[in-house]
């Protein structure tokens, strides 16, 4: 078996973990970014664009592009912020509720796929990306 580096190990994984995602939701017409802003909005209500944006990586001007495709979809809506109408909150409508059954059904399989890693690995794991994170 062939040994490589863990940085490498864990970017393979990584990109074969999205080839995968995106391979179930090719189905539903959907890409595992937008099942990541889906699964973002769902467990932060109210949102605002930035706060994904900056969670997932993305420049906020490139991922408006995102949020109108959603939007266009009728998955997510955006509306003033009561306190500052000059942010727009996220909120999932009905249709990305539904696709969003159908993305953690898919995110999953994948993990049923990966199989389960013992708790050491898992907090070694942990502490890596934690790490990484603070280099950012």
């Amino acid at each position: 078996m062939r040994k490589r580096p863990l940085a490498n190990l864990l970017y393979h994984i990584g990109k074969l973990e999205n080839l995968l995602i995106n391979q179930r939701l090719a189905s539903i017409n959907l890409r595992m970014t937008h099942a990541h802003v889906l699964r973002y909005i769902q467990k932060h209500p109210g949102c605002i664009q930035k706060e994904v944006a900056d969670y997932l990586f993305y420049q906020p001007a490139s991922f408006t592009n995102v949020v109108k495709l959603l939007e266009k979809r009728k998955m997510i809506e955006r509306r003033s912020d009561p306190n500052n109408g000059l942010k727009k909150q996220l909120f999932l409508l009905p249709a990305g509720v539904e696709v969003l059954r159908q993305v953690n059904d898919a995110f999953e399989e994948v993990n049923q796929l990966v199989g389960t890693v013992d708790p050491d690995t898992l907090a070694k794991l942990e502490k890596i990306s934690i790490n990484l994170e603070k280099q950012i």
